[in-house]
């Protein structure tokens, strides 16, 4: 069965947003430890909170510490402030139409909290309906590389996961747990310096290979094409 379906990641796949991860942002405007710190980066990742006052009666529960005057405030700024961050990379919306024309099944499958969705969905509003599956984190209530969420996007499309392919930027959270769902992989290794561990331990064989690797989100279109006009 040709694969048919092209599920990507967002952050530094499709789009970049503000260069601070989302808990470290929040480590430090609440001045947070390191256990706190994680705890946060669970929560907001997989918490259905659609606007800061949720999110912050949800983090009152994990920052006992700190007051709910507090982390509310935090919330509503670091909330818009993410929300605003997010622009595409270059050609990313480019591709995705490409790509729906080539005849592919697209989606997005990411970890992800609303405020950086809302700003993904503003900012790629000219082609969002082109995206047939929307899987995220903040809604599926499980994060990559848990292979649960993989099985769900996979599930959504009614075909075997050899007929989904994966394209994303992280070896860990996007391309091995892909391909241990069995869906095939496209690395988009457009920071190689991020990746020099997993890199090394690919040449010595180590672990296991994707399907393809990128540069660019321009090779990638490459590679689809290539890929349509096999028989």
């Amino acid at each position: 069965m040709k694969t048919r379906v092209i599920f990507f990641d967002i952050g530094l796949t499709l789009a970049t947003a503000m260069e601070v991860t989302p808990r470290r942002l929040w480590s430090s405007r609440l001045n947070l430890s390191e256990k706190e710190t994680r705890r946060v980066g669970r929560l907001i990742m997989t918490e259905q909170a659609s606007e800061p006052s949720a999110l912050a009666r949800a983090l009152c529960k994990v920052l006992p510490e700190h007051s709910p005057g507090e982390v509310l405030q935090a919330a509503r700024t670091i909330w818009d402030e993410q929300a605003d961050s997010v622009r595409e990379i270059p050609g990313a919306m480019d591709l995705i139409v490409a790509l729906r024309k080539m005849g592919y099944r697209l989606g997005i499958l990411s970890n992800t909290w609303f405020p950086l969705f809302q700003g993904f969905r503003t900012v790629f509003s000219p082609v969002m309906h082109l995206l047939e599956y929307v899987v995220l984190s903040f809604e599926q209530g499980c994060k990559k590389p848990s292979r649960e969420i993989f099985c769900r996007a996979v599930m959504k499309t009614g075909l075997p996961p050899h007929s989904c392919w994966m394209v994303g930027d992280s070896y860990e959270l996007d391309i091995r747990p892909a391909m241990e769902e069995g869906m095939k992989t496209l690395w988009v290794l457009s920071s190689p310096e991020r990746e020099t561990s997993t890199l090394a331990q690919l040449l010595r064989g180590e672990m296991r290979k994707p399907d393809l690797v990128a540069a660019s989100l321009e090779e990638t279109r490459v590679f689809f094409e290539d890929e349509e006009k096999m028989p």
